[in-house]
């Protein structure tokens, strides 16, 4: 990723529904923590220039804690393509958007077919340092379906480190957060209770290989 503008918000939802949304054999942390994000990300050696944005939670597999993404949504046929076929990413198609200034605020939106599924704000009040805030440890939950009744699908769990993590600027603030849904996705389920931190941060990092760490057949 060679430049995303990321407004994330960091919130406390009911943690019986976070759960929920946690496939197996990932386990959930617990807390209820959800964190959101949308952002306007520039991948030079892959999909180029898209909006995309969702919600991670904390996760822990075989001693390893990181995040999972039960939901995201991006711009582009290309940026969903790489992420859901070769990673296993949960990606759907969102309308075109861009984040956008308000004063000291940056606010976000994430729109499919007209419906608004997730709005974001922060004002910005104070310099934080963004390597604390940007993901590292990612885990995919990746299924490949079989064509043919008699023969088995896959599923895989993927875990990926991001790295080499760089940081143009980044801002804390009080942070605003508003689930919707419509059909297809539907993010109400993980309403916020209260929110906790929210950052504005710019930044880049490497996307490497990541390591399939189980295979099974469903």
């Amino acid at each position: 990723v060679e430049n995303a503008k990321l407004v994330i918000v960091r919130y406390r939802a009911d943690p019986a529904k976070v759960a929920s949304l946690i496939p197996r054999p990932l386990e959930p942390v617990g807390d209820g923590v959800v964190t959101a994000f949308i952002g306007d990300i520039w991948q030079i050696a892959g999909p180029g220039e898209y909006h995309e944005g969702g919600i991670s939670v904390g996760v822990r597999y075989k001693g390893v804690t990181g995040s999972y993404m039960p939901f995201l949504l991006t711009s582009t046929d290309d940026a969903l393509l790489v992420g859901r076929e070769v990673f296993g990413m949960p990606k759907l198609l969102c309308d075109p958007g861009a984040i956008w200034v308000d004063g000291n605020g940056r606010r976000a939106s994430l729109v499919r077919r007209g419906d608004e599924i997730l709005d974001l704000g922060v004002n910005l009040e104070q310099r934080i340092d963004g390597r604390k805030v940007l993901p590292v440890h990612r885990f995919f939950i990746k299924k490949i379906p079989s064509p043919d009744p008699k023969w088995p699908s896959l599923r895989q769990v993927v875990y990926q480190r991001l790295t080499d993590h760089k940081v143009k600027c980044a801002y804390s603030g009080r942070g605003w957060v508003r689930t919707g849904g419509n059909v297809a996705i539907d993010l109400t389920v993980v309403a916020p209770l209260s929110v906790i931190e929210a950052w504005y941060v710019e930044a880049a990092w490497d996307v490497p290989a990541a390591k399939v760490m189980l295979e099974e057949k469903v």
